[in-house]
């Protein structure tokens, strides 16, 4: 039943019920303590007595308990309220005796051998007893005391045990309700949150107050979640954006052609040949497209195959691709500026396509008057450290925060010519950061761009 319950009173109950067994377990402790408490004092004060009439009957030799009766003043004065003194001969019959409110025919005599206690009742009244052997004479002494005195302290402290108790209950729930409602702001204000966010979108956020408790810190940490959600889906909608006009361009020249082929073009053969010849270009861009795009997809939602990675020598890969560059692009120069051995945990064709990347931007954005490009490779501080610079266009700053994205590109017009889909370093940079490497930019406009990524290296 409990657990059908919403949180607010399922904290209300529980505190509720702690409060209210940590109270009982400190009034019956403290019930307890008092009991004993009063036993012992009431034992303590009996001995004493017993002590005291001993030492008088030494004082005064007495040898027989005949001689007690001259004595009956002193021993009424040393009896306190509620007390029996009574003295038994050697077969247990009562010789002297003197009471104040607690009768003979409460207590049957007995004789005993040692000093004993007992507690006894006699209809609503607890007697407590003190039996001991005589020391002068053949006999026994018997102390008897009533505990009505403390009875009564004992129910009145009961009393206002259970009524205070009552009302702890009482403001153990009142208290549990109130602990349970400032607990659950933070929750309260969370849920109105996300039903706003059902109504009215993504902008909304949590109202967070000064404290640093957990409740804040979990407001806080949902208004970053929804922050980073709000972007991704920010993000999305530009990429679905980006990707339609980048797949509508070619599809806009291929339909142009076919249709002109359609009207009147295919009995011209040079029109014939132009138009093929250009649709055949752009399904090759088409292609390409599609191609980064699935590359692109596989970066960001395949989790790494560790039974993939691989001990990779990157200084060979990197003279690998530089080889290649160097044949495709003959009157580029490409300078390696330091090379050190640096093993890697990767897999090898990852490692590649990273280095093709970024060298081919490198190539592409260079000036005509400086076909010039730095590589270093290098360990430092237990990282792995590639270094690709270029003495090209650069990017300017205000540009530099997005060149991660999908689809941007700094100068569309030499990107579309140069052949770019602005998806490049986008998949760089998933790629770079699947195995917990970085990848940072450095650029001036009109200077040129150094691109860095550093690896975990394997000793």
């Amino acid at each position: 039943m409990i657990k059908k319950l919403p949180v607010k009173w399922k904290l209300t109950i529980w505190s509720s019920v702690l409060l209210c067994m940590l109270f009982v377990s400190y009034n019956i402790l403290q019930y307890v303590v008092i009991e004993k408490w009063s036993i012992n004092y009431e034992k303590q004060n009996s001995k004493h007595q017993l002590t005291e009439i001993e030492a008088f009957l030494k004082e005064k030799s007495i040898r027989d308990p005949l001689e007690l009766r001259r004595y009956a003043q002193y021993f009424a004065a040393i009896n306190e309220k509620n007390q029996l003194i009574r003295i038994l001969d050697m077969k247990g019959k009562p010789v002297f005796e003197v009471s104040h409110f607690v009768p003979s025919s409460w207590v049957k005599p007995k004789t005993v051998a040692s000093l004993q206690y007992e507690m006894v009742y006699h209809r609503e009244d607890r007697l407590l007893i003190l039996r001991s052997p005589m020391t002068v004479f053949p006999g026994t002494i018997e102390i008897v005391r009533n505990m009505e005195t403390f009875d009564d302290f004992r129910d009145t402290i009961f009393f206002v045990m259970v009524a205070t108790g009552a009302g702890a209950v009482i403001l153990s729930f009142l208290g549990g309700t109130i602990i349970a409602k400032q607990l659950l702001v933070n929750v309260q204000a969370m849920t109105n949150t996300v039903q706003r966010i059902k109504k009215n979108g993504l902008n909304e956020r949590v109202p967070v107050n000064d404290t640093n408790d957990e409740l804040a810190q979990l407001g806080k940490l949902f208004n970053d979640l929804m922050d980073d959600l709000e972007q991704s889906f920010l993000q999305q909608k530009q990429f679905v954006e980006d990707a339609s006009h980048e797949l509508r361009t070619p599809l806009t020249i291929i339909k142009g052609h076919l249709t002109m082929l359609n009207r009147w073009g295919k009995h011209d053969p040079d029109v014939l040949n132009k138009s093929l010849q250009s649709s055949l270009k752009e399904v090759e861009r088409l292609n390409q497209l599609v191609q980064e795009l699935l590359e692109l997809s596989r970066a960001e939602s395949e989790a790494p195959n560790m039974t993939e990675w691989e001990m990779v020598d990157a200084r060979s890969v990197m003279d690998s691709v530089i080889r290649n560059f160097e044949s495709a692009y003959a009157d580029y120069t490409f300078r390696q500026m330091r090379s050190e051995p640096a093993y890697i945990r990767i897999v090898a064709r990852h490692l590649e396509q990273i280095f093709v990347i970024l060298l081919d931007n490198a190539v592409k954005y260079s000036q005509e008057s400086k076909k010039e490009i730095h590589v270093s490779l290098y360990q430092e501080d237990d990282v792995a450290k590639i270094e690709i610079k270029d003495f090209g266009i650069g990017i300017p700053q205000a540009d530099l925060p997005y060149v991660f994205h999908r689809f941007y590109r700094v100068d569309k017009a030499r990107s579309r010519k140069q052949g770019g889909n602005g998806l490049g370093l986008s998949i760089a940079k998933r790629l770079v950061e699947k195995y917990g490497g970085t990848i940072s930019i450095e650029s001036k406009e009109g200077q040129g761009t150094t691109v860095t990524v550093t690896f975990p290296i394997m000793k």
